[in-house]
This record gives structure tokens, C-alpha cells and sequence, in this order.
């Protein structure tokens, strides 16, 4: 039994692993275009998050 999971009147949807969808947290934050998941990859957060993992071997990085 899953527990229903709401933030700011929006449910969150989880699938079969428990894994939480990434749109509808979005909607929950305040759904601005500039910050959805679309552009992750883009974040200049993302790119140096990513640029730090390759220099230290870490976390290998994949896109799925």
C-alpha cells in the first residue's frame, strides 16, 4: 500500500518502485517552464553537477 503523497493541492504520482514523477512535483513548485524537467539537462547547475562527477570518477552519467 502505497501512501497518497499531495503538495499544494497537486497529488504526486509514484510508479511501482516508489519512484515520484518529476512533472508533478514541478506543478507543485510552481510550475514555471524556465525550471521544468525538460530543461534539467540544460541547468547550469545540471552541466557543472555532471562536469564535477566525470573529474572525480564518481557517479557515472546517464541518461535514461
Amino acid at each position: 500500500m502505497s501512501k497518497l503523497v499531495v503538495i499544494e493541492n497537486t497529488v504526486v504520482r509514484q510508479d511501482a518502485f516508489g519512484r515520484y514523477c518529476l512533472n508533478d512535483l514541478h506543478k507543485a513548485a510552481g510550475d514555471l517552464k524556465k525550471d521544468s524537467p525538460a530543461y534539467w539537462l540544460a541547468n547550469k547547475q545540471t552541466q557543472e553537477l555532471i562536469e564535477q562527477f566525470l573529474n572525480e570518477d564518481g557517479i557515472p552519467v546517464s541518461v535514461i
